[in-house]
C-alpha cells in the first residue's frame, strides 16, 4: 500500500509497519523458524515470517536481509529432504515442535520456496531442487495426489484442504519462473 500511496499518513504506516515487524521477531524460535497455526506448522509459519520481512525490505538482493532472514532461511535448508523436497508432519502442530513426514509433500515444498523466494534466498540450487520435487509429482492431468494432511486449526485439529494441493504447487513454480525466467526449469520444470 505504502509504495503505491507513499504520501497517505506515511509515518503511522511506518510505525505500524515496525512494530508488527518487531512483533514478528519476537515470535521468532531459537533454530530461526515460525510456528503457524492454518498450515502445518513451521514450514508454514516461516514462510509467512520470511514474507512479512521480505515486505520491510529485508531480502539478499537488497543486501538487507539481516539475522532473522538468515536463520530463517538456514532452518528451512536444513530440514530440505533428500528427494529436494519438504515435508512435516502434522504432529507439529500437537507437539509444537518440528516432526518430519515420512515423505515430501509439494505443499509444504511449496511454502518452503515461496518463503525462500520471498527474500530472494542467493542459492539457486536450492530452489531448483523444489521445483523439480514438485514438477516430479504432478499427474499427467496436471493436478497432484491428495497425501498428508497440511491443514490444522487450534493446533490440534486437522484440516485437508483439498485447494492447497494445486494452489500453492503452482504459486511456487510460478515465482520461480517469474523470478529465474532464464533457469531452464522456467522453461521445462522436468529439465534435469
Amino acid at each position: 500500500f505504502h509504495w503505491r500511496y507513499p504520501k497517505y499518513r506515511a509515518s503511522e504506516i511506518r510505525t505500524t509497519v515496525s512494530d508488527g515487524v518487531e512483533y514478528i521477531r519476537s515470535l521468532q524460535r531459537d533454530d530461526g523458524s515460525w510456528e503457524g497455526c492454518w498450515g502445518v506448522c513451521f514450514t508454514y509459519g516461516t514462510w509467512f515470517g520470511l514474507e512479512a520481512l521480505a515486505l520491510d525490505g529485508k531480502t539478499y538482493d537488497t543486501q538487507l536481509a539481516d539475522d532473522a532472514v538468515k536463520r530463517a532461511c538456514a532452518f528451512l535448508c536444513s530440514i530440505q529432504r533428500e528427494d529436494g523436497g519438504w515435508g512435516e508432519a502434522f504432529e507439529s502442530c500437537e507437539k509444537r515442535a518440528y516432526v518430519e513426514a515420512k515423505e515430501s509433500h509439494v505443499v509444504n515444498t511449496a511454502w518452503a520456496l515461496l518463503g525462500l523466494m520471498a527474500v530472494n534466498y542467493p542459492d539457486e540450487t536450492v530452489l531448483e531442487r523444489g521445483i523439480k520435487f514438485i514438477a516430479s509429482r504432478q499427474l499427467a492431468n496436471g493436478d497432484w495426489a491428495q497425501a498428508q494432511i497440511v491443514g490444522v486449526f487450534n493446533k490440534t485439529c486437522a484440516i485437508q484442504y483439498t485447494n492447497y494441493r494445486n494452489v500453492f504447487p503452482i504459486w511456487a513454480m510460478g515465482k520461480f519462473r517469474r523470478l529465474y525466467p532464464k533457469n531452464d526449469l522456467s522453461v521445462s520444470p522436468k529439465a534435469s
